[in-house]
């Protein structure tokens, strides 16, 4: 099995800039921390897998980071806008792009990725934030981006690649399926809410099997 997560990298200097020269080259003023921010959107994980999303404040954000509040503040104005920058991090871990050389082996690592991260202190305050999204239009949006939209286009990838090896696959509608399988697994990440802990590994093996018995039935 084979599987691949695209991280993100800044853009390159001017090609006329030497590589070794390129760390030398700082704009007036101040060095900028490149390093300072992907410190504070860690501290945000932190707080929210200690605290929830109501816990969540910039001060302790500030605290965990081991930074002033005016640091937080000059990168996000409010919390909300530090909070959706944060949570745009978690779409690798939510749907991270997969190859495994089969389409069944395709969808069990999908869902093997969306259990995995659940499970995570971080994936356990996903439930409460659902909750946050019905009252709030603008939150709702940048969770389906995060979680749904890439499951989406994964799946038409998935579908493409099946049928160039002409491999079976589900015998209903692919989103239809999809939402089936991904619906699941968030309704008993829900167990998590002031109950136990999710089984990662039953869970798993069952929507995994839910899945196969999907394909070409």
């Amino acid at each position: 099995m084979s599987q691949t997560v695209v991280t993100h990298t800044l853009p390159l200097k001017p090609a006329h800039v030497p590589v070794r020269d390129r760390a030398l080259i700082r704009a007036p003023g101040r060095p900028i921390n490149l390093g300072l921010k992907d410190n504070i959107l860690a501290a945000i994980a932190q707080v929210l897998a200690e605290e929830g999303y109501q816990g969540l404040t910039i001060s302790r954000v500030a605290k965990a980071a081991g930074v002033s509040t005016a640091t937080v503040y000059r990168r996000w104005p409010t919390k909300q806008a530090m909070f959706f920058d944060a949570i745009r991090l978690w779409r690798d871990d939510l749907t991270p792009q997969i190859d495994t050389g089969s389409f069944a082996g395709d969808v069990d690592e999908l869902i093997a990725a969306r259990i995995r991260f659940l499970a995570t202190p971080l994936g356990r305050t996903y439930g409460t934030l659902l909750g946050e999204a019905v009252h709030d239009p603008e939150f709702g949006q940048v969770l389906w981006e995060v979680s749904v939209v890439p499951a989406r286009a994964q799946m038409a990838l998935f579908l493409e690649r099946a049928s160039k090896r002409g491999e079976k696959v589900f015998c209903q509608h692919a989103d239809t399926v999809l939402d089936m399988l991904l619906s699941t697994i968030h309704f008993r990440a829900m167990n998590m809410l002031g109950r136990e802990p999710m089984d990662a590994q039953s869970n798993l093996r069952e929507i995994q099997s839910l899945a196969r018995c999907l394909i070409s039935c």
